[in-house]
């Protein structure tokens, strides 16, 4: 039988085991940073999430959304890897009366099309390697000062046509794995300007790409937040019926943690090893007149060697808000990272 090379599904797949050095988790594609404001921040948005991307960030968030929210992300992802691969979100935040906040996500990602050719050069088949996930949101706030929510994920991960898995590994199938999982997040406002988050990802079965496989666990994540708004208000006039903001400025700091292994790094008492595996992420979003936003962040990995600034900005035009973040600099290998992300509330 001959050899089969899948030169771009194996190059995914280590790049995969590279991300995931430190927790050795399928579905690595949960832990990617989603919206052009959160990224411009650092991805320090686990207290904040003030719109759809609470859905991702921490649904509690929803729980104090006032306004239907309609968030949509394009995101060229890691082109210097991949120059067709590409990433995608959509989230929808909708107020219900006094009864909380209904929240829907969905992600998508894909390196494009890929080749599968035998040892000769010869291509065998022809087809798009791609992850998504679709959440089902609800957050309520339980007085005016703390908000609580969950969400219900579905997860579907496809690398290759069953026959070409079987093929390959000599198995019965596979190339595909679907599982599910739970999200749950705390909001806290202790007083106006302190926001305080915390939420717990991807709490399911794990995921197998072959039939006979055994499964390995998802990216179970903690999430640990903190953001203070400082801003100067103009006094209501007649027309408005909250103040408007004259300047803002929002500092944010986040702790983040992938859980896969955490046992048995603790009872090695790897403590600087845990430590130095917790993502830290921090940012600063400047604000002028509720128009025009500059932000900047900065972002530590040291166990993945991701360290660097991150930076982005964007313009408010009545119900619309268009945003740009840049997380380029955190890669030890040329690429352009953008994510463009659009905003709507009404």
């Amino acid at each position: 039988m001959k050899k089969i090379l899948l030169t771009s599904a194996i190059s995914l797949l280590l790049f995969s085991a590279l991300a995931a050095s430190t927790n050795q988790a399928a579905a690595i594609f949960l832990t990617i940073f989603p919206g052009a404001r959160p990224v411009g921040m650092g991805g320090a948005y686990t207290a904040v999430s003030d719109d759809a991307f609470a859905c991702y960030y921490n649904p509690a968030g929803l729980g104090f959304v006032q306004k239907k929210s309609f968030s949509l992300m394009h995101a060229n992802w890691l082109p210097g890897l991949y120059p067709s691969m590409y990433y995608e979100y959509l989230g929808l935040a909708m107020p219900i009366s006094d009864l909380g906040t209904l929240g829907m996500n969905f992600i998508y990602l894909t390196t494009g099309e890929t080749e599968a050719t035998d040892e000769n050069g010869n291509q065998i088949a022809k087809f798009r390697t791609f992850d998504l996930a679709a959440t089902a949101n609800y957050g309520i706030a339980l007085s005016d000062r703390l908000s609580v929510g969950l969400g219900l994920k579905f997860i579907y991960s496809y690398l290759a046509p069953s026959w070409l898995v079987s093929r390959l590994l000599n198995s019965k199938g596979g190339g595909a794995g679907a599982s599910w999982a739970l999200d749950g997040g705390v909001l806290y406002k202790p007083f106006g300007a302190l926001s305080l988050g915390a939420s717990i990802q991807n709490l399911g079965p794990g995921l197998s790409y072959t039939e006979t496989g055994e499964k390995d666990p998802l990216p179970q994540t903690l999430r640990l937040g903190a953001s203070y708004l400082f801003a100067s208000y103009d006094a209501p006039s007649d027309s408005l019926d909250i103040p408007l903001k004259l300047w803002e400025a929002r500092v944010s700091l986040d702790f983040v943690k992938v859980l896969v292994g955490i046992v048995d790094e603790v009872k090695d008492r790897q403590y600087s090893y845990i430590w130095d595996d917790t993502w830290k992420a921090m940012g600063v979003e400047l604000g002028y007149y509720e128009m025009i936003f500059f932000r900047l962040g900065y972002f530590i990995d040291e166990a993945g060697s991701r360290k660097g600034f991150t930076y982005g900005g964007g313009v408010q035009f009545r119900n619309f808000n268009f945003d740009l973040g840049i997380d380029s600099p955190l890669y030890d290998f040329p690429t352009t990272n953008y994510r463009f992300s659009l905003n709507v509330r009404w």
